[in-house]
């Protein structure tokens, strides 16, 4: 008996399964490094790693927690579902079952490395949690359909002007975005490794560092320095990632960096108050932000290996400014406010994205140079 339309597999095609894998591997990396966060005071387990699958309920347990769990592990079953079906040519419901199952497995191991760290508790509530949640991903797949599915690599590329194999750039970009929740020493800074090991926060790591920064009469400055070349590099980047002559470009050029405005407008809020919200804002911010919208009028549209070289060389030079300036005044009063509680694994996941930011981007830029040259563009 002939299958229905609906039931038949998903054909595999390149660039559609290299976008899902994309952002399922990105997801996927950012759950394991907060479940297992802080990374830190690995030992020999005291007891068998499976044992909390044994004991009793937890006595003490919040709403919140189990919510967190289960959202976690929601795009986890969603994407795995999508990205099997077409990896496997399966169908959907098969496909969804073993996504569930895979989501289960992932927590399960997870939890069982949880035990190797004294400050991370496993516990089953967690992995039925994180189970549920896999299966709400699951299920969300096979309701939007193996028809729509299909058609979301079409819609972007109608909808969205990108050039093809973009999806690692856009992932880059939408990770600097999460990264202006996290208080950063300076506007839009992110790869500050001298603040990394510091255990005050504004002040270095080891004190031969101080001899290496620079004053803070010049903070404004070096600020406003590091800024522009952060617009401009972010600027640069998009503009990469679009398709020749695409309608629109101007206004997705201007996306992120209005996106990011917002995101730190938002944090300010949300951590200071709402009369605090453009506390961010400063002297050094806002000359930064119009220098660096001038220089990407000026130098935005040049050729593509021209604005490849010239967004590593404001990225590693902002990554530079950002490691010799000392910290702002606005950024001691968010890490004055900047608690962990039920957030210290997100929190720690925000700090690994922005300290690692920077360099994946100069990656990125290396990458497509060495692509365009193959190509000859």
């Amino acid at each position: 008996m002939p299958r229905h339309p609906s039931q038949l597999p998903i054909p595999v095609t390149g660039p559609q399964v290299a976008g899902t894998g994309a952002w399922l591997a990105a997801w996927l990396a950012a759950v394991v490094y907060a479940t297992l966060y802080p990374w830190s005071g690995w030992h020999t387990p005291g007891r068998w790693m499976f044992a909390f699958l044994f004991e009793p309920w937890p006595r003490w347990w919040t709403g919140f927690d189990v919510a967190v769990n289960v959202a976690a592990y929601l795009p986890t079953g969603l994407l795995l579902t999508a990205w099997l079906a077409r990896r496997l040519s399966v169908s959907m419901g098969l496909a969804a079952v073993l996504a569930t199952v895979a989501a289960a497995g992932l927590s399960l191991a997870l939890e069982c490395l949880q035990a190797l760290l004294p400050a991370r508790v496993p516990s089953r509530m967690d992995l039925l949690a994180n189970a549920a949640g896999g299966l709400a991903g699951a299920l969300v797949a096979v309701s939007i359909g193996r028809r729509r599915i299909e058609q979301w690599p079409q819609w972007a590329r109608e909808t969205l002007p990108l050039m093809p194999h973009s999806t690692p750039g856009l992932l880059l970009l939408c990770a600097w975005l999460v990264a202006q929740f996290y208080p950063q020493p300076l506007v839009f800074a992110t790869g500050d490794l001298v603040s990394l090991a510091a255990t005050t926060p504004g002040e270095p790591a080891h004190p031969w560092v101080s001899g290496w920064l620079l004053p803070h009469d010049l903070e404004p400055f070096a600020e406003a320095a590091g800024v522009s070349m952060t617009v401009l590099a972010i600027g640069l980047v998009t503009h990469d990632l679009l398709r020749a002559g695409a309608r629109g470009a101007a206004a997705a050029v201007a996306a992120p960096i209005v996106a990011a405005i917002a995101i730190k407008s938002v944090a300010s809020a949300a951590y200071l108050g709402q009369v605090n919200a453009l506390a961010w804002l400063n002297a050094g911010a806002q000359g930064g932000l119009l220098a660096g919208i001038v220089a990407l009028l000026l130098l935005g549209w040049v050729g593509r290996r021209a604005r490849l070289w010239l967004a590593i060389v404001t990225l590693a030079g902002a990554t530079l400014l950002f490691n010799l300036a000392p910290p702002n005044a606005y950024y001691l009063s968010m890490r004055a406010g900047w608690g962990g509680g039920a957030w210290t694994n997100f929190h720690g996941l925000l700090r690994a994205v922005a300290t690692a930011w920077p360099f994946a981007a100069i990656a990125w830029c290396g990458w497509r140079l060495r692509s365009t040259a193959r190509r000859g563009l």
